[in-house]
């Protein structure tokens, strides 16, 4: 999921001796029973099939459950069943059943393996256009149906009966069960969708929206708070221990202020600067703490839709140049404040395939050309041959290049235009949009030449990297527009490969493509994240894939 939209806040020191004291005070009785969290903005949808950032996935999470959990035990995931009380799977590993709890919805209805199907189906149908749609191509029928060249009846998603789910695959994948985590494998109501208007107004409009998961939607001011309450219809209520839980969304540090004077702050997540100055003050703090290596990259991405605001973004030497120009080791230091980890490849170094480390095999892709252009008078040749290739001027103070951000961002600007304009000669101007609105409008309309982003996986295995790059995947479009066929024939010879080895051996391939032969992003960091936890809170879980934070069976005392 992109992970621009998070729960990290970023603190004063001010704000953080207040937190001291804060979580050291006594607890009244009317939020013993309460558990307050911060995030930075709002949700900008609570449709299961539709969502992008890490911020919908926390809610969506506890107010929707699908057929699995993810839990987490000292960094490492594990899946626990939650709408799902048993399944099997054949000898040819292709088909999964799945026998269902007996479930209800907040309205009483029951949970049917129907609703699973209807799922599946409306994430794949291609007019809704859903990002996630590539999630369930492992399915029997599914990329056919999505890409216009099958029906939704030839998808291997079945119920068998009211509580029996059956899913054919396509071929044997082996990380599949981690994805049936997802929040888009969640079950939907399509009788509630089109009575609410369909899929635009169902994005939004949570009051008509029912809950499986351990909580409903109660309240819900726009950048203010999210207040959701306990589901009694969950199937496992009794649980279940908190009532309520309110998210406050806001980037200010004066809300954050009351909101910790008032002891109203449970639990934190940060990483990079936050994260420096929590650990100034935590020793002394009446918090639990915690480090753990994230499943996330940022990077830098080219606009290849049409080559940018400069019309330079699709060449690839240029791009190469943009990206070795970078000293990542520097960018982590300015931008994180050293708290993260420079990172050489687009995978993380938390991802493994099977029970190999997938980093341990690959290693750092981009170092060996990194080696090579060394020096500014080689990277500012390399970006004159791209011009060359352009049939440009290859005078580079006459280069002009448009980074596109949010407010906020100045340490990453700045480091941006400092490097290119020392090592390549050329300018990069910041361009700040005002509003997540406006940002999304500007990135639609091709109006940049970089900007930055992040990811965070989805499960456990490279192809939640890797497959963001396929020309007919949801996201790709958002990161630049990055399109090459032998990316994509390569990616699809991974379709029947189950063994480790092989496996490994083409992630590495497609790795390598992307990132030293098209060049086609750079990535940055990896954030390692520090999570601070109210002493009284037991039991949050943090996960290194999918959610953020998983509280549904967290307690206080």
């Amino acid at each position: 999921m992109m992970k621009r939209k998070t729960l990290g806040i970023t603190l004063t020191a001010a704000a953080l001796t207040l937190l001291l004291s804060a979580c050291g005070g006594k607890q009244n009785a009317a939020t013993t029973a309460t558990l307050n969290l911060v995030q930075a903005s709002d949700p900008t949808t609570v449709d299961v099939n539709d969502v992008r950032n890490a911020n919908e996935f926390d809610v969506l999470n506890a107010t929707q459950e699908g057929l699995f959990r993810i839990t987490s035990k000292n960094g490492h995931d594990g899946l626990q069943l939650a709408q799902a009380k048993s399944y099997t799977v054949s000898k040819d590993g292709l088909t999964y059943t799945f026998k269902l709890r007996d479930a209800k919805w907040s309205d009483g209805k029951a949970v049917t393996a129907q609703q699973f199907v209807d799922s599946i189906i409306r994430e794949l149908t291609p007019k809704n256009a859903f990002a996630y749609a590539s999630m369930a191509y492992d399915i029997r029928g599914a990329e056919a149906f999505n890409t216009g060249k099958g029906t939704a009846a030839q998808v291997g998603a079945k119920a068998l009966d009211a509580h029996t789910l059956q899913l054919t695959l396509a071929n044997k994948t082996p990380y599949f069960l981690k994805k049936l985590a997802s929040v888009v494998f969640y079950p939907v109501r399509l009788d509630l969708i089109q009575k609410a208007g369909g899929t635009k107004a169902w994005k939004t409009d949570w009051q008509d929206q029912v809950s499986n998961g351990a909580y409903t939607i109660q309240s819900w001011k726009k950048n203010g708070k999210i207040v959701l309450a306990k589901n009694p219809k969950f199937w496992n209520a009794k649980k279940v221990s908190f009532t309520k839980v309110n998210i406050t969304t806001t980037a200010k540090d004066a809300t954050v202020l009351s909101l910790l004077q008032s002891g109203q702050l449970d639990f934190v997540k940060a990483s990079g600067a936050q994260a420096a100055d929590f650990d100034k003050l935590s020793s002394s703090a009446k918090l639990s703490k915690s480090t753990q290596a994230s499943g996330n990259t940022s990077f830098l991405a080219f606009n290849q839709h049409n080559g940018g605001l400069s019309k330079l973004m699709t060449n690839a030497k240029i791009r190469q140049a943009l990206s070795l120009a970078i000293n990542r080791e520097a960018y982590n230091k300015a931008v994180a404040n050293g708290q993260s980890k420079a990172v050489y490849s687009f995978v993380p170094a938390s991802i493994s395939v099977g029970t190999s480390n997938y980093h341990d095999y690959a290693g750092d892709l981009l170092k060996p050309a990194l080696a090579k252009y060394n020096t500014n008078a080689k990277l500012q040749a390399l970006f004159k041959a791209g011009l060359k290739e352009l049939g440009q001027s290859t005078d580079l103070a006459k280069v002009k290049l448009t980074y596109l951000t949010m407010a906020g961002d100045e340490d990453t600007s700045s480091f941006l235009a400092q490097t290119y304009k020392q090592s390549l000669g050329i300018t990069v101007k910041a361009v700040v949009a005002p509003d997540s609105a406006s940002f999304i409008a500007a990135r639609n309309g091709n109006k940049y030449d970089l900007l930055t982003n992040g990811w965070n996986g989805d499960y456990d295995d490279p192809s939640t990297f890797l497959n963001l790059w396929v020309s007919t995947g949801g996201f790709q479009q958002f990161f630049g527009g990055y399109n090459d066929p032998a990316y994509d024939k390569l990616y699809a010879t991974l379709a029947p490969v189950a063994d480790t080895k092989s496996r490994l051996a083409i992630y590495k391939r497609l790795e390598t493509l992307l990132l030293t032969k098209d060049y086609g992003v750079a990535p940055l960091i990896s954030d390692q994240n520090r999570y601070y936890v109210a002493k009284d809170i037991k039991g949050i879980q943090t996960p290194t894939f999918g959610p953020d934070l998983d509280y549904v069976y967290a307690t206080r005392g």
